[in-house]
């Protein structure tokens, strides 16, 4: 069987409330004669329609992101579309093929010194997207909290998704012997997180693409059920070594990665309380494996990192640089708050939908 993508990206960047790029690149992923013309021409096989005013939906999109920030803010981000095919050729019968049109919108918010970024995925670009005003965040200046953390934190969709994607390409995928030997070992049949906790990857849900690099179809894929590990993502070499199916995960875009989960959903009871004080994280960075073995990462916090007490935040928390044990962060969950987001994650095409979530007594390590 031979397989193949064609993609094309439209990218709007802007800084300081201007425009620095907007690029349309495409992309083929197969032989030219499964690409002809790459994407832009390739309407046969499935695509979506041509979008002849992509470019200008960005623009117009940006001056209402604009229009709707406060007095003073700065926005920073971007607009990013990708629209196209995948298929495969199987040795006997047609073809099978599969389209993806979905766009990501990134906005930070900066007064002063103060930073706080708004993240969306749209799964599909012929629904109605969200209010502009709902998309750009409002930069708060709050004074500097100086005492000691609480152990109850926080974590913002943009930050738990960026920890969840992580831990679950290490985890929850196989690469090679050694993953599927240290997949077998230490997290197949493991409880990772609390009963209620369950943890699916859905293409079909998030607007991922409907067949990987390897042409096997991509289903919806449970990875955590009752806070157990009951699946993982496997390309084909992953599935033969590990006696499973493939699950259509294969992907050719993250060195080292033949296969991750990339369209993750979280399910979650509601948290029925929220301890006072607790430390509020909405966006973290630099995350990296520490310990592949026992889920351990490393990360810091960005943008707006809070104290709240009494209802209200109390004080601004420089950068942490913390460590983690993702299994012991699940562990600790006490449920969900607020509805579910689609946001982004910083690598791979990843996009996770999760509520914000509690985690009770999970000190974070150190500051920087």
């Amino acid at each position: 069987m031979s397989a193949w993508r064609r993609t094309r990206v439209g990218t709007l960047r802007f800084a300081r409330s201007r425009v620095t790029s907007h690029v349309e690149r495409d992309h083929c992923d197969g032989s030219e004669s499964d690409c002809p013309g790459g994407p832009a021409l390739a309407t046969a096989d499935g695509a979506p329609p041509p979008r002849p005013h992509a470019a200008t939906e960005r623009t117009h999109l940006l001056f209402a992101l604009l229009a709707a920030a406060l007095d003073g803010h700065e926005l920073h981000g971007r607009i990013e579309d990708m629209t196209g095919t995948a298929g495969a050729h199987p040795a006997s019968g047609p073809a099978v093929t599969g389209a993806i049109a979905r766009r990501t919108v990134l906005v930070t918010a900066a007064r002063g010194a103060a930073t706080r970024t708004r993240a969306t995925v749209l799964p599909d670009l012929s629904a109605p997207p969200p209010a502009p005003a709902d998309l750009v965040p409002q930069a708060v200046e709050l004074p500097r909290y100086t005492g000691a953390l609480p152990p109850h934190t926080v974590l913002e969709p943009l930050a738990f998704a960026e920890l969840l994607a992580e831990f679950a390409a290490v985890a929850l995928a196989a690469h090679g012997p050694d993953d599927v030997a240290r997949f077998r070992r230490h997290w197949d049949g493991t409880r990772v997180g609390v009963p209620a906790l369950t943890v699916t990857d859905n293409p079909e849900a998030l607007g991922g693409w409907p067949l990987d690099s390897e042409g096997t179809a991509a289903g919806r894929l449970p990875l955590v059920e009752d806070g157990t590990v009951v699946g993982c993502a496997l390309d084909r070499a992953g599935a033969d070594a590990l006696g499973r199916a493939p699950t259509g995960h294969a992907s050719r875009q993250v060195l080292g990665l033949a296969a991750y989960p990339a369209n993750l959903v979280v399910e979650l009871p509601p948290a029925p309380t929220v301890p006072e004080p607790h430390l509020r994280v909405e966006r973290v960075h630099y995350v990296s494996v520490v310990d592949a073995d026992t889920g351990t990462l490393t990360a810091a916090t960005r943008d707006l990192t809070t104290v709240v007490a009494d209802g209200r935040a109390v004080g601004a928390v420089p950068s942490v640089r913390f460590t983690v044990r993702v299994p012991s962060l699940l562990r600790s969950l006490a449920g969900g708050l607020g509805p579910a987001h689609t946001v982004p994650v910083s690598w791979g095409g990843c996009v996770v939908r999760s509520p914000a979530v509690l985690a009770t007594d999970l000190p974070l390590l150190s500051t920087a």
